[in-house]
């Protein structure tokens, strides 16, 4: 049986939207991707300054995923 691979956030966002279309960037090179949103649903206007979306992949995509997304332009990569 294998272990579940590591999983890494690697890039942060203050709306859902943006989170949703760098998710695509990375989809479209084959890298699973999931988005965790802590937004409460909309009902806390305040949890937007927070960057409550946050991009995760496997740890082994990581680096690749960071880099297509600073090549897109997103400013919100995580170092590291």
């Amino acid at each position: 049986m294998s272990e579940a691979s590591e999983n890494i956030v690697v890039a942060r966002f203050h709306f859902r939207h943006d989170g949703e279309i760098a998710r695509g960037f990375l989809e479209d090179a084959d890298i699973p991707a999931a988005l965790f949103i802590d937004d409460a649903g909309g009902a806390e206007p305040n949890l937007a300054f927070v960057s409550p979306a946050r991009l995760v992949v496997r740890a082994e995509d990581a680096e690749r995923a960071k880099e297509i997304l600073w090549n897109a332009g997103y400013d919100t990569v995580e170092s590291g």
